[in-house]
């Protein structure tokens, strides 16, 4: 599955799950499928329970202040940038932890030293800003976060690791330097074994994936795990299996501690970008303007819903593909893609909750998507109209509107938050499924939400 979308838990009972995975009330072969397709049964907001705010770092319980998250871990904990700065929250405990910055806080000694992103045609520049973007298994109960410092510029980040104890108490703090004659580093996925990071080499000018050993403690070193030009690693499965993406969007996949292989192509395309790595080693990604399914060299189209154009998102350990596809009329329909008994593969479209797009973003091992969808209604604020989308979750043909959570604060000057995102779902060792994501204003102000949905029938 895609970037801390993975469960490590799997539990007795799962494979009857997958025969459920044909939600949605349109199937249909590959460029198949109808033009403005309804989920079979809309379920209103508040029907898989009411989202929980995860407050700020500021902490007050009728705080405003932007909260967003990015990584879901295997328990519910969640991780992001909250205040522009890099947090954990613990499900457990509902904590909120700031997780530093290099250069600008006390007492993070550790990144202490690195105060400043040094270019060398221009003057230094603070790291201002923080992000959490992955969450991976620690040792003992505790937990790694993957954060990345930068100065507001994409082009200039230093990555980090935070060891989190239980009740998101922040343990330890590992710098992640770039190589010696390089001033960049980025990290993006970590499993119980590796964390994977871009580094920029000086001398070569290549940004070159490296994997980092977890032992339990200071790293002990650092493997090539693809050769150079292959800027970023999307993703590693818990094999240490890994995909990664270049600059030039050619595709590659690897195991840690030796070189890669590059994914062949679609007909007619000439790009191929890896979104997804399932604990099989199969792989889901987009192929010039088509969504596929890569198994040991073999790659399957996922076709469309009648529009001409895919991109897959997501895949789980049972081989389904989510992601999003136009349709014939020039809307865009979140799908879920499978092989059938025969080995033929089949599209489905998910609907929508009324309107006219919807976008599916993560599936876990239950078969639980989720996403976001448009519900048919506008919002309008300073002269700006537009549709309003709602976090939405698919099962076993229904498809249920999550909602916002907008009562939060006591701040009237503060505009309301009518769209809402699912950016991802896990199982928890107990079989709960749990999803998170955030609500957001028409002026993208966003506030993070965890949804325990509880084991599905």
């Amino acid at each position: 599955m895609s970037k801390s979308h993975r469960s490590l838990i799997t539990y007795a009972g799962l494979a009857l799950l997958v025969g459920c995975l044909m939600m949605g009330c349109s199937s249909g072969a590959s460029d198949g499928g109808s033009s403005n397709v309804t989920a079979a049964q809309v379920e209103p907001p508040g029907a898989l329970g009411s989202l929980d705010d995860i407050s700020d770092l500021v902490g007050a319980p009728d705080s405003w202040y932007s909260t967003r998250i990015y990584a879901l871990g295997p328990e519910g904990d969640v991780a992001g940038e909250s205040l522009d700065l890099a947090f954990f929250w613990d499900y457990t405990t509902q904590t909120m932890a700031f997780l530093g910055r290099h250069g600008l806080d006390q007492p993070l000694a550790d990144l202490d030293a690195f105060d400043y992103f040094n270019p060398t045609d221009g003057d230094p520049e603070p790291f201002r800003y923080s992000k959490a973007v992955a969450i991976g298994p620690g040792v003992g109960g505790d937990v790694y976060v993957v954060c990345n410092s930068d100065t507001g510029s994409e082009d200039e980040k230093r990555s980090f690791l935070v060891d989190v104890n239980p009740g998101a108490v922040v343990a330890s703090i590992t710098d992640i330097p770039p190589y010696t004659d390089g001033e960049f580093s980025e990290g993006f996925d970590i499993n119980a074994n590796y964390l994977t990071v871009s580094l920029e080499t000086e001398k070569s000018g290549d940004i070159i994936p490296q994997a980092y050993t977890l032992p339990g403690g200071p790293f002990e070193g650092i493997a090539t795990i693809l050769g150079a030009g292959a800027a970023e690693p999307v993703d590693i499965n818990n094999f240490d299996e890994v995909v990664a993406n270049a600059e030039d969007l050619t595709a590659t996949f690897s195991v840690v501690g030796f070189l890669g292989q590059t994914l062949n192509y679609l007909p007619g395309a000439t790009l191929t970008t890896a979104a997804a790595i399932n604990d099989s080693g199969n792989i889901a990604g987009t192929s010039g303007d088509r969504a596929f399914f890569w198994e040991a060299g073999s790659m399957y189209p996922c076709g469309t819903l009648g529009g001409g154009t895919s991109e897959a998102a997501d895949l789980n350990d049972h081989d389904q593909v989510v992601g999003s596809s136009t349709t014939s009329n020039g809307a865009t329909h979140a799908f879920v893609w499978r092989l059938n008994a025969n080995g033929q593969g089949v599209i489905t479209d998910l609907g929508t909750l009324g309107g006219t797009n919807s976008w599916a973003t993560a599936i876990n091992n239950n078969g639980l998507i989720v996403g976001q969808s448009e519900t048919g209604d506008t919002y309008t604020e300073g002269g700006q109209t537009l549709p309003v989308v709602h976090a939405c979750a698919w099962y076993n043909n229904v498809i249920y509107d999550l909602g916002v959570h907008n009562d939060f604060y006591d701040y009237p000057f503060i505009l309301p938050y009518p769209f809402s995102e699912a950016i991802d779902v896990t199982v928890d060792s107990l079989g709960n499924n749990i999803i998170a994501g955030n609500s957001y204003t028409i002026n993208q102000h966003y506030r993070g939400f965890v949804l325990n949905v509880g084991p599905l029938p």
